[in-house]
């Protein structure tokens, strides 16, 4: 199997598949669990407390590590935002192999399928596999936060914060607690995927500005930091989608 890398985005439904001919990231940790399929050979994923290796790989939720595969790999990652269970049911967890001949029969099958199915199938494969959906955060001044954040992301924390009847430092504590990344690093995730759907190879400085990165590099360096990868390489897999 030797096909182009492609890049697939469906922010709304918290799913991103990448699928690539070899592999070997970054070190990185992503705000989602990630499903790796081997799509010919085992994938190898190194972190802190050893290594995790075979066809299919489960890397919890902001997890550090590095991924490799000596053939072609199609990652699934499933946004907390909208796949809390999944990271909650993870939570504690290191990466591990899962043994599923069928679920990777069916990854195997979608890889040359257009962009709509390559997504709903992803979905399915991962369903199948984990539980996905939406999870209570625990706390309503954290819910009501996020709902907040949503609407208006470039707003200063104090005026939040205000909103909530907190200071600013009990709300960056409730959110690390209850939401389980620090709101800081939170904000980032977010305008990486805001920024993922305008990446071009020729553009990323726009797409810098666009998304709220101060500059290129600073869009360079979070999408290492969370994808282990860098902007023109998913730009590159997203231009292979047509």
């Amino acid at each position: 199997m030797n096909l182009p890398p492609r890049f697939v985005l469906a922010p709304e439904a918290g799913i991103f598949v990448l699928r690539s001919n070899d592999a070997h990231s970054a070190p990185h940790q992503q705000w989602g669990t990630a499903l790796l399929f081997g799509l010919e050979g085992e994938v190898t994923v190194r972190h802190a407390r050893g290594s995790a290796r075979g066809r299919i790989v489960v890397v919890p939720g902001d997890v550090p590590h590095v991924t490799e595969s000596r053939g072609p790999l199609a990652s699934v990652v499933l946004d907390v935002d909208r796949h809390r269970a999944t990271f909650r049911e993870l939570a504690r967890c290191q990466p591990f192999s899962l043994e599923s001949s069928n679920a990777l029969g069916l990854m195997v099958g979608l890889m040359a399928r257009g962009e709509g199915e390559f997504v709903r199938g992803a979905e399915q494969i991962a369903a199948g596999l984990l539980p996905l959906g939406p999870a209570p955060v625990g706390d309503g001044r954290i819910a009501r936060l996020l709902d907040l954040l949503e609407g208006d992301e470039a707003l200063p924390l104090s005026v939040h914060a205000a909103r909530l009847k907190l200071s600013t430092g009990h709300v960056s504590t409730l959110f690390h607690a209850r939401v389980g990344i620090p709101l800081r690093r939170w904000l980032l995730w977010r305008r990486l995927v805001r920024a993922l759907p305008l990446l071009r190879a020729g553009g990323l400085a726009e797409t810098a500005a666009a998304s709220g990165f101060s500059d290129q590099a600073h869009l360079t360096r979070t999408c290492v930091r969370f994808a282990g990868y860098t902007p023109r390489h998913l730009a590159n897999a997203l231009a292979s989608n047509g």
